[in-house]
């Protein structure tokens, strides 16, 4: 029986187009259609048989909240509907990328693979990257070895964890890594390289049902003499969660401090993380006083998407703590050795 997989395309610059293929950076992202990146490598008919579905078609900065839910509606559904289709791959915009990619590890309970690859120059591109990530993707999503490892990004051969990846650069093919803890394993023409999932995963909001209306959460970034006006305007419009970005390992400026001292109204659910792009955020004794919550080693992206699917499940401060010290903020880089073919 030929293996089956779904390809779920939302746009980006993996579907992007250009006037001249030298053009890298002046270019339309999601110009051209799932299937027609499909079309484009002949070579995924020897792998699967691959259906696709177009969920939306832009550059994944414009990338809405209610796309979020059509991708979980629709994964959720197609995995509890076919037992015998292998995974799923998304293609998608680097920009956003990695905070769908997190998304769905939160919400899509299924040892089944879900891939999400991108590119970093359009299709019109010389030497585009896409038709060989969205290749190697596609072998990921098929490989037994994926199984029970949640959700995964591939780019440039290489195969990062949802919770860790993020884009590190604005141009070059490499832009995507794991700071400080590497790359998952890889795939190369000799196959998929990664360790054997061990243990069951946590989905902390496998059952969440998602409404049309999202919460708003801004991230307020952290900088020399920050505007106290920025905070103050957040909490005086009811904000329900913040998340701040931090300087050095999530700290807040005195200025910042008084004004969540002296707000007399309801405390919104916050989050510290940090700006420096890798290394954990780590319990303060001035967290209690202020309402924080360190955001251990998630991005102030990434934290605040768990803080949006927080405040959609109404839980307090107390179940986020619990919920965030449950996963550890340090750990030990696996990175899957290739296999080398004797003669």
């Amino acid at each position: 029986m030929s293996r089956r997989l779904l390809l779920l395309a939302t746009g980006g610059t993996i579907a992007g187009q250009a006037s001249d293929p030298t053009r890298l950076n002046d270019y339309t992202a999601g110009a051209m259609a799932g299937d027609a990146l499909l079309a484009a490598v002949p070579q995924l008919q020897n792998l699967a048989t691959i259906s696709v579905e177009q969920v939306a078609n832009v550059d994944s900065a414009e990338l809405l909240f209610e796309h979020w839910r059509a991708l979980v509606a629709r994964i959720r559904a197609v995995f509890a509907a076919d037992a015998e289709l292998t995974g799923v791959v998304i293609t998608h915009g680097t920009n956003t990328l990695e905070e769908t990619a997190w998304l769905l590890q939160l919400l899509i309970d299924d040892p089944r693979p879900v891939v999400l690859v991108g590119a970093m120059r359009p299709a019109t591109a010389l030497s585009a990257d896409g038709p060989l990530n969205l290749f190697q993707a596609v072998q990921v999503a098929l490989s037994p070895e994926a199984r029970g490892h949640g959700v995964l990004v591939v780019m440039d051969g290489q195969i990062h964890p949802s919770r860790h990846v993020g884009k590190v650069a604005t141009q070059g093919v490499g832009a995507f890594a794991s700071p400080g803890y590497g790359p998952l394993g890889c795939v190369d023409d000799m196959g998929v390289h990664l360790p054997t999932a061990t243990g069951s995963r946590q989905v902390p909001f496998a059952a969440l049902a998602l409404p049309e209306q999202w919460p708003q959460v801004p991230i307020v970034y952290g900088c020399v003499e920050p505007d106290p006006l920025i905070l103050q305007a957040c909490l005086n419009a009811g904000a329900p969660g913040l998340v701040f970005t931090g300087t050095g390992a999530g700290q807040l400026s005195a200025g910042e401090r008084s004004v969540l001292q002296a707000w007399a109204g309801s405390r919104p659910l916050m989050l510290r993380a940090n700006r420096c792009g890798s290394g954990p955020v780590h319990h303060h004794h001035e967290d209690e006083r202020l309402g924080l919550l360190p955001a251990g080693n998630l991005s102030p992206q990434k934290a605040r998407v768990l803080l949006l699917l927080a405040l959609i499940a109404g839980l307090s401060r107390d179940d986020l703590a619990e919920l965030i010290s449950a996963a550890p903020v340090t750990a030990t880089p696996i990175i899957a050795t290739p296999i080398i073919a004797t003669p």
